[in-house]
């Protein structure tokens, strides 16, 4: 084995302390004494300890590279744990700098309230997302024109979850009341189209990301011979359902001035921290429609 040739590490050894020092001769006497066997005092000169002071010397080196890479991740660890206190203030500021304000309002409440994880969420939002809003943005106008031209409530998968809805409905009886709050008419949803997050980040991304424009509709029952019956719709509704949640594995961007990267993990970790961060449903008003013609749709229940 070539001699040893001091360097970097030998050059950041003489300057520590004495105390820290000490504490590498500590660990380079233990990892020496379990590489080689040897545990006596070694020869300070001549050349029968040569070669096991210049091993004795190269695990210096290991353990001062080792000291380091410590102090590197510690010094990484300290200041994600900065970022981690600036988090909030600094994607929601960069969201209104962006013009995304509903974005950094839905943020704001999330930080605000107790830890919740979905499903088992805190209370639905309701007050921040609006479908004219949301119809501005072309994807989700797209989909929409979708739902309208191809009148999805009349499908068979909506024709399943209508024959739920009027089940024990009489002739005559009406069902579905558009005018209700969201939050009452949801449960009985009957089709529903995604919109994706698209390919560019805008305030639309900002606040839902992808979520689904749901379907609910009101009318009458007009006619049942035995197990089939005939429902009129004459209203229909469309609105925003999606989950505001940071549960998968999801690469949020760059965010503050250093451009730091930003994921799901990063905002579990501030609710840990914290013990923020309640979990919620968010839905849009609801967009009506009443149809010129009414609808007539037989199911079987």
């Amino acid at each position: 084995m070539s001699a040893y040739q001091p360097g970097r590490q030998s050059r950041e050894y003489h300057c520590l302390s004495k105390r820290e020092r000490s504490k590498v001769i500590s660990e380079v006497n233990r990892r020496f004494r379990e590489q080689t066997g040897v545990k006596r005092q070694l020869e300070r000169i001549g050349a029968s300890d040569r070669e096991l002071r210049h091993t004795w010397l190269r695990i210096r080196d290991a353990v001062m590279d080792g000291r380091e890479q410590k102090q590197i991740e510690e010094d990484l660890d300290f200041q994600y744990e900065m970022f981690l206190y600036d988090l909030i203030d600094v994607v929601v500021s960069d969201m209104e700098m962006e013009g995304w304000t509903r974005g950094a309002k839905l943020l704001e409440i999330w930080s605000s309230r107790q830890p919740a994880v979905a499903p088992r969420y805190s209370a639905a939002v309701t007050d921040v997302v609006t479908m004219d809003w949301v119809l501005q943005f072309q994807r989700a106008k797209q989909v929409f024109d979708e739902i309208i031209r191809e009148r999805i409530w009349t499908n068979d998968a909506s024709r399943q979850r209508i024959a739920k809805l009027i089940k024990s409905k009489p002739t005559g009886a009406l069902f579905g009341d558009l005018s209700l709050r969201v939050t009452e008419v949801d449960p009985s949803w009957i089709n529903s189209r995604s919109c994706t997050s698209g390919t560019n980040v805008d305030a639309l991304t900002a606040a839902l990301g992808a979520f689904l424009l749901q379907v609910a509709i009101a009318g009458t029952v007009t006619a049942r011979v035995g197990a089939v019956v005939t429902v009129s719709i004459s209203e229909v509704g469309v609105y925003v359902k999606d989950s505001f949640d940071f549960n998968e594995a999801q690469f949020l961007g760059f965010w503050g001035h250093r451009d730091t990267p930003v994921n799901n993990a990063t905002f579990r970790d501030w609710r840990a921290k914290f013990a923020k961060g309640g979990d919620f449903l968010v839905f849009s008003d609801i967009k009506r429609i009443k149809l010129t013609s009414p609808d007539l749709v037989t199911v079987t229940v």
